[in-house]
């Protein structure tokens, strides 16, 4: 039987007087009158249970997977709307954390946590959601830029994001072999998001699609190597599978 060491006892303790204190007193309005939790994740940052994975030379937690599990379970138990912002959150950062370079990491992580601002994870598209080898957003080179034309769908965070983690396609016929990972600052020009979607539940979490239109960005902002964006993807959603069943859970 696995059992808590004390570190992990007291993450526990701190994350469960959290989501009692400021999470479960007004986790019905909040998903009531669909009310991103703007400053709860920003409580959750001061106290070190937002960010849990990234470095700490970046501002984050830098926690293990396994005691991240134990926070978000103690959090998810107030509300998963809430939880699934903060999870998201992660989500979008760690291809940069997996792959980007010390400069990147400290630009688009670092930055991002301290100025207090959110990101987004721009996989999913309107025909593409479980098959992240179809997809339509295309990526066109034009000397020191890329130029990104698309739509992705279902994107948590991304009406309050400050950045994009976008995957889109060199060549469509290439599949999972021609895609990359860009990010795209959320005040580019020619970037817009739609409405937010009025689901069964979880509406605290701020869900829109997200429209790149000429959308330009420098290839500097490129994460890993071109035309292997698809395994950056499946390597991020794999070591968040974990923080993500464990919403369930709570």
């Amino acid at each position: 039987m696995y059992e808590f060491t004390e570190d992990q006892i007291a993450l526990r303790d701190e994350a469960r007087k959290f989501a009692r204190a400021e999470i479960i007193p007004v986790a019905g309005k909040l998903d009531e009158h669909s009310i991103f939790p703007k400053e709860i994740l920003l409580k959750a940052q001061d106290l070190g249970l937002l960010n849990l994975t990234q470095p700490e030379e970046c501002g984050g937690t830098n926690l293990s997977i396994t005691d991240c599990c134990i926070v978000i379970e103690e959090i998810a138990a107030g509300c998963a709307g809430v939880t699934t912002s903060l999870v998201a959150n992660d989500l979008a950062l760690t291809p940069i954390r997996l792959y980007g370079t010390p400069e990147q990491q400290q630009r688009f992580i670092g930055e991002v946590i301290r100025n207090r601002q959110f990101a987004s994870f721009c996989l999913s598209e309107p025909g593409a959601g479980s098959d992240a080898g179809g997809l339509s957003t295309v990526i066109t080179s034009e000397g020191d830029d890329y130029v990104i034309n698309g739509q992705k769908q279902w994107i948590t965070n991304g009406g309050e994001a400050s950045q994009f983690t976008v995957f889109a396609t060199h060549d469509k016929s290439k599949r999972h072999k021609g895609i990359s990972c860009i990010v795209v600052p959320a005040d580019t020009s020619g970037v817009s998001t739609g409405h937010h979607e009025n689901k069964m539940g979880q509406r605290c979490s701020n869900t829109v699609s997200v429209t790149f239109d000429n959308v330009r960005v420098p290839k500097t902002n490129r994460i890993g190597e071109e035309g292997k964006g698809f395994g950056v993807a499946m390597h991020t959603l794999d070591v968040s599978r974990p923080m993500t069943a464990i919403i369930a859970v709570g």
